[in-house]
């Protein structure tokens, strides 16, 4: 006679074992080819850098993952760039037909400028990076030296031979201004901003009002404090061809701004701003009376006795769900608090405290001859 399985009772709970977690793998892990690179594919591969004067670093390369490694090479100053730079390469195959040639250039400075293209052919992705003149990943912005990252990017109509139309796509830039590093984020998604941002040295101490670059107009956003500095969003186009070019100029306006006012006393920047200063925290209430009138239309249409059936009862009803849309569509979040009013400035906004060879302030160091 069939009797039907009795039921577990629902507790106490059945325990289960901990399972460790499986390593999470991206898309090229995924694809990667599982056969190590052998000697004669390295040999294959290398053939197009070895007659333009590379050639490859066998200790260096990792045959497991497919990655080859170049010794460096020099390249000269010229009259413009006095100083040498020091260029790898590394080849990467992660997955089929799927390969990527990473230049990285260092300066007598210590700046890291990378070029990076993808493709399925080395032979071409040589000839493309070697198209970009080395001088032009460190170029001067705003009266300061830039190390450029960019990316190699061609055009999807193109056959993808070495006569296809290829541009640089901006993807990071930095540099220094007396301690004070300044650093570009442009990988980002579509219509996304971009992020500038102020990391002082640890011999360098700064409080710098939130519109600092606010001022500078409607692209630039107010700074915000975050571990180690300062933050602020920078309003680019969403798209190439003209993305790059903008970011640049953006990137060059702000350096020459950041010089000329670190140059100068912190009282000069409110007298020189002050009616840039106002319009910059106009800007920053918007957000605000834009939620704020939402919240308040619907209830006030409701209020004063809309017709039942009448479109304006409908958008009432409508107003959380439009809010929604344009919180979202901005792709940042809006300021919800009320700006602090301009006012002038410490003198010792932007000084340098004195440090002593410990790391530690001189105004917080107590003297050890002197008991407590």
């Amino acid at each position: 006679m069939y009797a039907p399985r009795p039921m577990r009772p629902l507790w106490p709970p059945r325990l289960k074992r901990d399972k460790p977690p499986k390593p999470e793998r991206t898309e090229d892990a995924r694809r990667q080819p599982r056969i190590p690179l052998t000697h004669h594919e390295i040999l294959a591969l290398a053939e197009p850098f070895t007659r333009r004067g590379r050639h490859v670093d066998l200790a260096g390369s990792d045959r497991l993952v497919r990655r080859i490694h170049f010794k460096p090479t020099e390249h000269s100053g010229t009259p413009d760039h006095p100083g040498a730079l020091t260029e790898t390469l590394v080849l990467e195959n992660p997955g089929r037909q799927h390969f990527r040639l990473t230049r990285t250039l260092t300066d007598a400075a210590g700046r890291v400028a990378i070029l990076r293209s993808d493709g399925p052919d080395p032979k071409l992705l040589i000839e493309r990076v070697d198209a970009v003149d080395p001088r032009r990943q460190f170029p001067t912005l705003g009266g300061v030296c830039v190390a450029c990252s960019y990316r190699v990017e061609t055009d999807p109509d193109t056959d993808g031979g070495s006569n296809g139309k290829a541009r640089l796509v901006l993807l990071r830039a930095s540099t220094d201004l007396d301690g004070i590093g300044v650093d570009l984020d442009a990988q980002v998604g579509h219509g996304m901003p971009a992020e500038i941002r102020l990391l002082p040295t640890p011999q360098r101490t700064i409080n710098p009002p939130e519109d600092l670059l606010a001022v500078l107009g409607w692209a630039w956003r107010s700074l915000r404090p975050i571990d180690r500095g300062w933050r602020a969003h920078l309003r680019i186009p969403a798209a190439e061809p003209a993305r790059t070019p903008d970011v640049e100029a953006k990137l060059a306006r702000t350096l020459e701004h950041l010089v000329a006012t670190f140059g100068a006393q912190p009282a000069d920047f409110h007298r020189t701003w002050l009616r840039q200063r106002w319009s910059a925290s106009a800007r920053r209430t918007l957000g605000l009376m834009a939620v704020a009138s939402l919240l308040v239309i619907g209830p006030a249409i409701l209020m004063f006795g809309a017709p039942e059936g009448s479109p304006l009862r409908l958008l009432s009803f409508l107003m959380p769900a439009l809010l929604v849309m344009i919180l979202v569509s901005r792709h940042e979040s809006p300021n919800l608090k009320i700006p602090p009013l301009p006012r002038p400035l410490p003198g010792n906004a932007w000084e340098s405290e004195q440090v002593h060879r410990d790391g530690l302030p001189e105004a917080g160091r107590r003297d050890p001859s002197v008991s407590r």
